[in-house]
């Protein structure tokens, strides 16, 4: 049926991004296309937003705002709470943090998790979780704050076994502990060092361009806040 070719759909979105994310947009287009050709239901709020989602890799802002709000539309019409998790990290981790400001968007992704966590979807409740650590980063929260969410959710990830969602928040976590406690003591740092490098070594073996990206990019962002600008161009390039 098409219900279940959609649920199919959705369950294979999450371990596309994990591992194979250039069999994502394949899989969002289909999605997306049995809606158009058969109608909406509940399902179809989770192939709008990732359509959404999938529309600011092309710089559509327009495009992607109306189908993110056509996606919640769907969401509130169907009182699919079972989603709201899905739909909203998505969305406001997607769209509306392009189209207005970061701190708006913090309690509806908290929200996300809480319903997750409710509904027993776990692996995209934690996404939401370890998604309010990044927007919050992004808009400037206190970062001893972050930090404290950042262990909280660390514990509970691993307690659930979401150990995929855990690596995506690493680098993160690397990113907020620098700034707050810089050291030069030479154990210490190459400690640091031999850690995240195993880690780094350990995603270029499994091919996680993500998460890779992720630390070259926050590396870059933390050398930068220090003053140290030309190794800050190199992790860029």
């Amino acid at each position: 049926s098409k219900i279940s070719a959609m649920k199919f759909f959705h369950l294979l979105f999450l371990y596309t991004f994990y591992s194979k994310q250039c069999y994502l947009p394949t899989l969002i287009i289909q999605s997306t296309q049995m809606t158009l050709n058969y109608g909406i239901c509940k399902e179809s709020s989770i192939a709008f937003s990732a359509c959404s989602y999938v529309l600011l890799e092309f710089q559509d802002f327009k495009g992607s705002e109306h189908v993110g709000r056509l996606s919640l539309g769907i969401l509130e019409k169907f009182k699919a709470q079972e989603y709201i998790s899905q739909v909203y990290v998505l969305i406001y981790v997607g769209i509306f943090s392009w189209v207005r400001n970061f701190k708006l968007n913090l309690e509806p992704i908290m929200i996300g998790y809480q319903m997750g966590m409710q509904t027993g979807d776990i692996q995209y409740a934690h996404m939401n979780a370890f998604s309010n650590i990044r927007v919050g980063f992004i808009a400037g929260l206190n970062l001893r704050e972050l930090q404290k969410k950042a262990e909280k959710f660390e514990k509970e990830m691993i307690e659930y076994n979401q150990i995929a969602v855990y690596r995506y928040m690493l680098p993160l976590k690397w990113a907020v502990l620098d700034l707050m406690f810089l050291t030069d003591d030479p154990l210490v740092m190459d400690k640091k060092c031999s850690e995240q490098n195993s880690f780094l070594q350990q995603m270029f073996d499994s091919h996680n361009l993500i998460v890779i990206c992720d630390m070259y990019i926050l590396g870059s962002i933390v050398a930068y806040i220090y003053s140290k600008y030309d190794l800050a161009a190199v992790l860029m390039q």
